[in-house]
């Protein structure tokens, strides 16, 4: 049992009080929602927490049992089982309560009939008819605290919570609760402890000037429950509701959103004004004008510690919660003056509607409202009303904002908080009157990509610019795997969280549900067998056999995006342009559009002109930093001479195997199984692969006017036809391999496909080296780059490692984008 309160009198005489001396017993108030008294177990719940957290003359405030006054409403708008399931509910609710149930549904069943008396005369009657949700409420946990030994009595709030104005939601009149509640506490003063108890009073319900019982509107048991604190001065108010307490985000939004532990009345007002479901503006009025302490605590988890709300901040200057109010209306009067501008929005107050980003513009003559969309038709005919001609100007719209103690003074903020908007389109900024509190309105579309962005940037890490990763074949399951992986380190020497966007192949895309994939949608889009991408989760995948992906992509355009060329796509290279001019990074691994010299200077001009990157360093060396090298060598004012080398890591492995011991046919279907190979191995041995290669350090070397002497590694006959002719005159490639092999014994030496390159003759031709040689001695896959200059003349600059194989080329992808993320 809760610590009783401790009352001094005497028996010889009684004490005597004035109306006002309850107030000083620090009395505090309790109030459970309808989800808190949805079920027998969780009224066992509440039960518990009465008898554990609260004190004997402490208030209890409740709401009706779970959906009751949704119910209520249906039978007020005739719906014919209404009643009968308000019936059937509490007949389950009350089976497993330990009470005297027969009792209570008999007193059910005559509130009933007379509920469907009154639905014959609504709309007379309808708040009559709403109220009997919390008396039923607050009778039954009345009942259910006895079998707890916990004294307890109802209360019915119409008798102590008077208005003292018929559209004055907030003037209750004080002199008239204080005669009320000071008649209830009469027992405190008498010293009969005996008759002590908690008090449970229903919410929602009060009386108007002329002494009419009305309900007091959404939140208006919450509502009751802080006016109540203001008007017995409670120590303290503590809401009880299915969540612990303010989050800084919706929890149902944002998955990894965090409890905030303390906020001051500023910052919680800022939260109400927003139009929080956990936290109404009318609930935090009482707040403001008393100053008490409350809290928001979840009756569903045990041992809530919930949110602390006081007057003074802990902290200030900090970014503490993120609300997000969509389906908003914008709705415009045009040729208004300011006068009767503020008129229309204190009528629309008055009627209980929620204007979120109101703005009047004095150089517009413009009034601007954003109201829910069941508000519009009231906000109009109020507009209608006042002769002016209200505008519907725009749906769909949702109002995201940054709630924190005075953090519009905070410049780090601001500029971090409009940094991000830049990646989004937005409809406008808005700064509130209220300075704790940064707004902006966006298409409800876009609305939870942004809340999880600015949630991201704020309370985790801050998102990079969106990836999307076109090719999910080898090197593109690899290169996910290892991004998968190694996203805790990335995005710790990054100081960003990787925001992987997309990922797509010829047949099919996938994006994330929230645009921003965590861990667990990373491995999402993996299949389990890893062979294909139609085994995504369903309603992730979608067809893209005519690049639908982009359309998707449409809302980027001159927005950051990264696009991971992963493919060894002619149509994917001959997209780039498009990319370049959406203003969008690039990085390849697809050597095809960095190999032609004219569309490479098309791209890389768009680019400049869009102050974009594109870094393509594994389209030649895969992870070997041949290109890097040889831009720093031109920064540092170095001159390239001559770059020569292996530029093949699938024919430096096959001429590094082949011996005569083992067919060439096998060891080249051997390649493909590993990806050493490009999925069509002519690439390879007709030199095509090696030629864009060349091309590609040809142009980074400065060497683009040079005379281009290229030869095939294998017998050009034999690369003709289909792939699957080409397969089928194994034998005869075989055949080739063998002559060759035979020459090279002769001689003593090795087969080589070996390039060079200088500003006056690129070649590529299969040599017979001596085992002597520099690129005699590699091991299997190894690329090998000598590159002469001025400065490495005499003794070349090599740079030699494997040169195929999905893991280093997918590990040289991720160091692209690494270094791009530290760039943009």
């Amino acid at each position: 049992m809760a610590e009783q309160v401790q009352i001094h009198s005497t028996k010889s005489s009684k004490c005597v009080v004035s109306p006002t001396d309850y107030k000083k017993l620090g009395i505090n108030v309790h109030k459970f929602g309808g989800s808190s008294l949805a079920s027998s177990e969780q009224l066992q719940k509440v039960c518990e927490i009465v008898t554990k957290q609260t004190r004997l003359g402490d208030i209890i405030v409740v709401s009706a049992n779970g959906n009751v006054t949704d119910t209520l409403l249906d039978a007020i708008h005739g719906r014919v089982n209404a009643l009968s399931d308000i019936k059937s509910f509490y007949e389950r609710l009350v089976s497993g309560l330990d009470i005297e149930s027969e009792n209570f549904i008999a007193l059910i069943n005559n509130d009933i009939e007379s509920v469907r008396e009154l639905c014959r005369h609504c709309p007379a009657h309808n708040d009559e008819i709403l109220s009997f949700g919390e008396k039923w409420s607050a009778n039954l946990l009345t009942e259910l605290l006895g079998s707890y030994q916990c004294a307890a009595q109802a209360v019915d709030a119409s008798n102590y919570l008077k208005l003292t104005s018929l559209h004055e939601y907030n003037q209750f009149d004080e002199q008239f609760a204080d005669d009320k509640f000071s008649s209830l506490y009469q027992a405190l003063w008498d010293g009969d402890k005996e008759r002590l108890k908690r008090y449970v009073f229903t919410g929602f319900i009060a009386r108007d000037n002329n002494d009419q019982l009305i309900t007091l509107g959404r939140n208006g048991s919450d509502y009751s429950a802080t006016i109540i604190a203001q008007l017995v001065k409670a120590k303290s108010v503590t809401i009880w509701t299915d969540v612990d307490g303010i989050f800084t985000a919706d929890p149902n939004i944002v998955h990894n959103a965090k409890r905030v532990e303390h906020l001051s009345l500023c910052e919680a007002q800022a939260i109400s004004e927003l139009g929080a479901n956990v936290l109404h503006q009318k609930t935090v009025t009482p707040l403001l004008t008393y100053k008490t302490e409350a809290c928001i605590k979840s009756s569903f988890i045990e041992e809530s510690s919930g949110t602390q709300i006081t007057q003074h901040p802990v902290s200030s200057g900090h970014v503490k919660t993120i609300t997000i109010k969509q389906s908003l209306t914008r709705i415009v009067v045009n040729n208004i003056n300011e006068l009767s501008a503020r008129t229309i929005q204190q009528r629309v107050l008055l009627n209980q509607v929620a204007s979120y980003a109101s703005n009047f513009d004095r150089t517009l003559d413009r009034l601007t409202l954003y109201v829910a969309e069941c508000d519009r038709f009231n906000t109009i005919s109020i507009i209608q009303a006042a002769q002016y001609y209200p505008v519907v100007e725009k749906n769909n719209l949702s109002l995201i904002s940054l709630v924190g103690q005075s953090i519009r003074q905070n410049q780090k903020i601001i500029s971090k908080f409009v940094n991000r908007l830049e990646r989004f389109a937005v409809e406008e900024i808005h700064y509130p009157a209220n300075a704790h509190t940064l707004c902006v309105l966006i298409e409800d579309t876009q609305a939870i990509n942004l809340l999880h962005d600015l949630h991201d940037t704020f309370f985790v890490l801050e998102p990079s610019i969106p990836i999307v990763v076109l090719g999910y074949g080898n090197i593109g399951k690899q290169f996910i795997r290892i991004l998968q992986d190694n996203k805790a380190e990335i995005e710790s020497s990054l100081n960003k969280s990787l925001s992987l966007l997309g990922v797509a192949n010829s047949r099919n895309y996938a994006l994330s549900r929230s645009c921003l994939l965590d861990n667990a949608d990373v491995i999402d889009l993996l299949d389990q067998d890893g062979s294909s991408l139609n085994s995504v989760h369903e309603g992730a995948v979608n067809s893209n056999q005519r690049n639908e992906i982009l359309n998707v992509l449409k809302d980027y355009v001159h927005k950051e995006l990264v696009i991971v060329d992963l493919t060894a796509s002619n149509d994917i290279a001959n997209l780039y342009p498009i990319f370049a001019g959406n203003g969008w990074h690039l990085i390849s691994a697809n050597k095809i559009a960095a190999s032609n010299h004219e569309l490479a200077g098309q791209v890389e001009k768009l680019l400049q002109d869009n102050k974009r990157y594109w870094f393509k360093n594994t389209t030649a060396g895969a992870g070997i930093p041949i290109q890097s090298s040889i831009k720093k060598l031109k920064e540092s004012g170095d001159k390239i001479i001559s770059i020569s080398g292996i530029f093949s890591g699938s024919l430096s492995w096959l001429f590094g195997q082949f011996n005569g011991q083992q067919k060439f046919s096998e060891l080249l279907l051997e390649a493909k199984a590993n990806a050493f190979t490009e999925p069509d191995p002519r690439e390879d041995l007709s030199g095509n692969d090696v030629i864009r290669k060349i091309r590609i350090l040809a142009r980074d070397a400065g060497f683009i006017d040079a005379v281009e002497n290229f030869e095939p590694a294998l017998d050009e006959a034999l690369l003709e036809g289909s792939l699957q002719s080409f397969w089928d005159n194994s034998s005869k490639i075989d055949e080739h391999y063998e002559t060759l092999y035979q020459q090279v014994q002769k001689q003593g030496g090795l087969l080589r496909y070996i390039a060079t390159l200088t500003k006056d003759e690129l070649t590529l031709k299969l040599e017979i080296i001596e085992p002597s040689h520099p690129f005699a001695n590699l091991n299997p896959c190894d690329n090998v780059f000598a590159i002469r200059s001025q400065w490495y003349n005499d003794n070349p600059l090599i740079l030699q490692g494997p040169g195929a194989g999905r893991e280093v080329t997918a590990a040289g992808v991720l160091n692209d984008l690494c270094d791009l993320l530290r760039s943009a």
